[in-house]
């Protein structure tokens, strides 16, 4: 028995000293930062993964596992973490929570160059603040309203859907000009919380009685709908998914298109603060406290690697002076969404911005955009994957220059940023 004893104790503590410090991230870079320093010694769960939109991205069931067992949650001070970190905070309440960019100077979010002359984008305001394009079978759906603390975000919410006949890269923008006259006329209360009637506005009421009130939406032909709410719809997201099928399955859109007012998502200071070495050497030391602290065993480990990722970081930061040396002092580049504001910041360069609050810009936005690319002499417009990128290729074939996809999110931080700082000295 004393044997077996021993036997077990030792296995324990073989377990214990090899298990690893779980580490839930927003974005792929924090991934990067981490595993640079913690090494075989953490597990790192990415929430927003390539591709997505880190504004308005939902988790996936299983990252919702990953939280409830996670030891740390960094957070980045983006946008989907606005809705959703009080929700992890409820899925695992032991789980620390340390801001990787604690100690960072943010700077805010760059105006358009309209705005910065005193005018605004009343144009662009519209109805409803969420238009989501779904692909869809022939059937019932449920689309369900939660109570969030204790209550629902509004007593009441306008839905729309249209049932799209047009065949388009982007069906949302196609059809934001009739959604947007068909969600002021009339609307009508759906009958036994049905909504069954394309290009109909609905007055949806939540039951105050209940923690949940669910609408049924009845599709009768396949096909592409595109549904546009007076709310986001992550703002009545309890512990479910706000959109599933008859069997329970979660519907995700195809794409979104959230309206950004400042109130929701995007704050009024640059979150994109990854793109500066001088930055991440912030986060770095922030990242080291906090894996020492949580297993101090493995301390001179992460010593060594912390040290050693400073060193790459400073060598990013020489590389990428050296590469933009013969670039003038505050020479302009052009992005469709405003995501290298450090960088310019960093190197003494201007970005300027394509997209007008979130959004593509609309015809009358654009062609004064192209007239200030035009006045700047933009040599070429650099657009992310996570982004439509029509509006870029519109201003490009005006001004015969290129359009080149330079992503924020990418693993591959260093190169990336040379990459992209290469891209700059190439197209002056």
């Amino acid at each position: 028995m004393k044997i077996l004893i021993t036997t077990l104790l030792t296995l324990l503590c073989v377990t214990a000293s090899y298990a690893k410090v779980n580490v839930v991230v927003s974005l792929i870079p924090q991934q990067t930062f981490i595993e640079k320093i913690g090494g075989d010694k953490v597990k790192v769960t990415t929430m927003v993964q390539p591709g997505s939109d880190p504004h308005t991205y939902e988790p996936k069931p299983s990252q919702m596992i990953a939280i409830s067992k996670a030891d740390i949650y960094f957070p980045m001070r983006i946008g989907f973490e606005n809705a959703w970190l009080d929700r992890f905070k409820e899925q695992n309440k032991n789980m620390r929570f340390v801001h990787m960019t604690k100690g960072v100077e943010f700077i805010d979010m760059p105006k358009h160059h309209d705005e910065e002359h005193g005018e605004t984008h009343h144009e662009e305001e519209l109805p409803f603040e969420w238009a989501g394009h779904f692909s869809l079978k022939k059937g019932e759906y449920t689309w369900s309203f939660d109570k969030v603390k204790g209550k629902y975000a509004d007593a009441t919410m306008k839905f729309l859907m249209i049932k799209a006949d047009k065949k388009s890269d982007d069906l949302i923008e196609d059809y934001e000009e009739e959604a947007e006259k068909i969600f002021t006329s009339d609307t009508k209360q759906p009958i036994h919380n049905n909504i069954d009637t394309n290009k109909q506005t609905f007055e949806l009421s939540f039951d105050q009685n209940k923690k949940q009130t669910v609408f049924k939406v009845s599709i009768k032909e396949d096909g592409n709908y595109i549904f546009f709410t007076e709310h986001m719809p992550f703002e009545f997201e309890d512990k479910e998914h706000f959109f599933k099928d008859i069997h329970g399955n979660d519907m995700e859109p195809l794409t979104s298109h959230p309206k950004s007012d400042g109130h929701h998502h995007h704050e009024s200071f640059d979150p994109h603060t990854w793109v500066s070495p001088a930055n991440v050497k912030i986060m770095a030391k922030n990242i080291y406290d906090t894996l020492v602290n949580e297993d101090s065993k493995n301390a001179i480990f992460y010593k060594n690697n912390y040290n050693k990722f400073i060193k790459e970081i400073e060598d990013t930061d020489t590389k990428i002076k050296n590469i933009l040396s013969n670039v003038p002092n505050n020479s302009k580049f052009m992005v469709f969404h405003p995501s290298w504001g450090y960088f310019a910041r960093d190197y003494g360069l201007t970005q300027l911005t394509i997209e007008v609050e979130g959004k593509e810009p609309k015809p009358k936005m654009l062609r004064k955009i192209i007239e200030k690319a035009k006045k700047e002499n933009v040599k070429a417009i650099f657009t992310q994957q996570e982004f439509s990128d029509k509006s870029a290729k519109a201003i490009a074939s005006q001004l015969n220059i290129k359009v080149l996809k330079e992503t924020h999110l990418s693993k591959d931080w260093s190169q990336n940023l040379i990459r992209m700082a290469t891209a700059i000295e190439n197209n002056q």
